[in-house]
């Protein structure tokens, strides 16, 4: 059973993150362009062409719109004609894969070399804008091991208890991640108070979901919890690339899954405004709360199947 656990763990893992980035393209990306009408139309011709259904257009109607829109994510990079030339925008923070792929895109569309201007960059700690993902991916990881262990060493602790030994590490978490993340190494700029938030939230989430995958499979649900959190929950995250590089059949999961939240919190909490900041917070509350319901409707009907004599 180890082996077989391990190597069909290792399969997924392997499949999943290939499918997902051997070769990313874009589809429905975001961007803006403030242009003229024919400066806008003969770019969004050339981009349909070269990728079709791989962008959803934004018009503005000045750079500074532009500008306000890059800025606060509603599209990551934008095309601007003016009196001053042509130029593209794009936020830095959004990562180096995904402004270079849209720059080149741009340019190409274009017809010729279009300068380049980064108008929210990363952070000086943050070079190649992988921290947030690498963040989320061991707060993920940590709350998947404390649910493991917490159910190898007391299965039939009361539900009371675990959610309070759940809380405590959930705090800790939060304060010890951002206090690394943002003071120590500068990577994560913003708020801090927000940072703990949301990182908090996230190991209170992923202990919460993993701990219930255990209550309902057993020994099967560490693999379970694995594959569902570990796997599919950091590849759609959108830390390494956007939802919209994503395939099809794995997309879906980056608007619901507790990882894919929390990154857009911390990076609208680092940069943009606080952006995604609600929505974020919603979510994983909601997959906390959720989860330990769930816990305790199946712990009280174990306690009346018990009292009845069905057990």
């Amino acid at each position: 059973m180890p082996v077989i656990t391990a190597l069909a763990i290792g399969t997924v893992f392997v499949a999943v993150y290939l499918a997902a980035f051997h070769a990313p393209s874009a589809r429905h990306q975001p961007v803006g362009i403030a242009a003229s009408d024919k400066v806008a139309a003969r770019t969004e011709l050339a981009l349909n062409n070269a990728a079709p259904d791989g962008y959803t257009f934004y018009r503005y109607p000045d750079a500074e719109a532009a500008r306000q829109a890059v800025t606060h994510d509603e599209v990551p990079a934008a095309l601007v004609t003016d009196s001053q030339g042509t130029r593209v925008l794009v936020a830095g923070a959004q990562g180096p894969s995904t402004v270079s792929s849209l720059a080149t895109a741009m340019t190409a569309a274009v017809g010729k070399p279009v300068p380049v201007k980064d108008v929210l960059p990363l952070a000086a700690g943050d070079s190649r804008g992988l921290s947030v993902f690498y963040a989320a991916f061991g707060v993920v990881l940590a709350g998947f091991l404390f649910a493991v262990s917490s159910y190898q060493i007391a299965p039939r602790l009361r539900l009371a208890v675990r959610i309070a030994s759940m809380l405590a590490f959930s705090v800790a978490s939060g304060v010890a991640v951002a206090l690394i993340a943002h003071t120590a190494f500068s990577a994560l700029p913003g708020s801090l108070a927000m940072i703990t938030l949301v990182v908090g939230l996230l190991a209170w989430a992923s202990a919460a979901a993993a701990g219930l995958l255990l209550r309902l499979f057993g020994p099967l649900g560490m693999p379970v919890a694995s594959v569902v959190l570990l796997i599919l929950g950091n590849a759609t995250s959108g830390g390494i690339l956007p939802a919209t590089f994503l395939p099809a059949w794995l997309s879906p999961l980056a608007s619901v899954m507790p990882p894919a939240a929390a990154v857009r919190g911390l990076r609208g909490a680092a940069y943009f405004h606080d952006v995604h900041l609600a929505g974020a917070v919603f979510t994983l509350a909601a997959w906390g709360l959720g989860c330990l319901t769930v816990q305790y409707v199946l712990d009280r009907v174990a306690t009346r199947r018990a009292q009845t004599g069905f057990a």
